[in-house]
């Protein structure tokens, strides 16, 4: 299978992803669709479970849709709330995190 790197979008997360950002995450995330999308989670200080809810259901819906979601340099603070969580997507983990 080919690459589509020219075709994925980019979406970077801000620093704080609380309760009051979840709403724009959604937004941002929904004018993505229908593209592959790499979320680049580098900067996240603070996530919030509402936020991860969001990643997690878009990430099922580009699923569904055949189409690539993934996180892409996940700051420590973001790979440490999803493992504190129990989350073990694929999609929001890098693949060496969850062995």
């Amino acid at each position: 299978m080919s690459s589509d790197d020219e075709t994925s979008k980019i979406l970077k997360l801000p620093a704080v992803l609380d309760l009051n950002a979840a709403n724009r995450l959604y937004e941002q995330v929904l004018a993505h669709k229908g593209s592959d999308i790499d979320v680049d989670a580098s900067e996240v200080s603070r996530i919030g479970a509402q936020c991860i809810q969001v990643l997690l259901s878009a990430a099922q819906s580009w699923r569904f849709d055949h189409h690539s979601f993934k996180v892409v340099h996940a700051s420590g603070v973001f790979i440490k709330t999803l493992q504190l969580l129990g989350i073990s997507d694929e999609a929001l983990l890098p693949g060496e995190i969850l062995k």
